[in-house]
């Protein structure tokens, strides 16, 4: 599909002083010359950088920068300028990792609204619905707050709504709304994809699809939204965990999908320590946390064979359209 990997070059951890290496008078211990370094160390460094004092044994060479891009990080895909501090730190290395049970953390909620950003993931902000589209308004933000407004008069029961930015492929026109429907008695299943250019067309998509149940409906031009459908979590400014795990999974992904499959790159989705948080379509939307580049094979094979089963109970956090007790009760009955 084309999407670049992404993440911001270190942040906070980016220490640049580590890129300056230390030079040593003859004569002079390493102690006595750390503090007055640190004090000077806007000074230019001298021009031989790995030459040391010969009275020194201390240091054979300088210190690696902090912010040296890496491309695997113990035998996993690394994104695109991240340091080893942020692959240990935010990376599938960092010790939170399968410390506890996935199945249950995720929320019910019935239905899932995406929203086409042509903007890339590193440039969103933490509120990623604030990202305006094409017409010069945030499509992102007049939905949710449509669709927020039309359910605070519905009764107790009615099915809930996500609303999520993505980033959209080639194939995508910015502001394209991609909607996966309850599983409701009597409603469509299929996925559509909305075209809604203005303010009013995307409160007519709540009105009349998302209210109403009518999903072909004629206010608005749509067409069905076929094939296998992954989303990753990339938001880095809304956590830094997502900007790391994220990439590098969309980018092995895209390589991996066969024909008819399509991934995009999401913003917030909901439980940050759980990074990389993949949601994959095929004819339910399931939720994955922790997944790690090596798990991708899988999750494509699955698709491609069209298993409409959980394809890692370990990875699994549930499943669109259920609770938290019946995911932990799927789970049981799996183990």
């Amino acid at each position: 599909c084309g999407v670049p990997l992404w993440c911001r070059r270190g942040g906070e951890h980016d220490d640049r002083s580590l890129s300056r290496p230390l030079m040593l008078k003859r004569g002079a211990s390493l102690f006595s010359s750390l503090r007055p370094y640190r004090l000077q160390r806007s000074l230019t460094p001298a021009r031989n950088p790995t030459r040391l004092a010969n009275s020194s044994s201390l240091l054979t060479a300088p210190r690696p920068a902090a912010h040296l891009r890496l491309t695997t990080h113990r035998g996993m895909a690394a994104c695109a300028g991240c340091s080893e501090k942020d692959m240990e730190d935010f990376g599938m290395g960092r010790d939170e990792v399968f410390s506890v049970p996935l199945a249950g953390t995720l929320e019910r909620y019935d239905g899932h609204v995406f929203v086409c950003l042509a903007a890339s993931p590193e440039s969103w902000p933490s509120d990623a619905l604030s990202v305006p589209t094409a017409g010069g308004f945030a499509a992102g933000t007049v939905l949710s707050n449509a669709v927020k407004a039309a359910f605070k008069s519905m009764p107790e029961g009615t099915p809930k709504m996500r609303v999520t930015p993505c980033h959209a492929l080639s194939t995508d026109e910015e502001g394209d709304l991609l909607y996966f429907p309850p599983r409701s008695a009597g409603a469509s299943k299929q996925p559509r994809v909305y075209k809604a250019s203005s303010q009013e067309a995307l409160q007519a998509f709540v009105d009349e699809v998302i209210v109403q149940g009518n999903t072909e409906t004629a206010a608005l031009p749509s067409k069905p939204l076929t094939g296998k459908q992954f989303f990753v979590c990339c938001h880095t400014q809304r956590d830094k965990r997502c900007g790391v795990c994220g990439p590098p999974l969309v980018t092995q992904l895209a390589a991996a999908l066969s024909g008819g499959m399509q991934v995009r790159a999401c913003s917030h989705v909901g439980g940050h320590a759980y990074a990389g948080n993949v949601l994959m379509y095929a004819d339910q939307m399931d939720w994955y946390g922790y997944v790690r580049p090596s798990d991708v094979t899988s999750f494509v094979q699955a698709a491609d064979t069209n298993e409409q089963g959980v394809v890692s109970v370990k990875l699994w956090r549930g499943r669109m359209g259920m609770s938290p007790d019946e995911h932990k009760a799927k789970v049981e009955t799996m183990a």
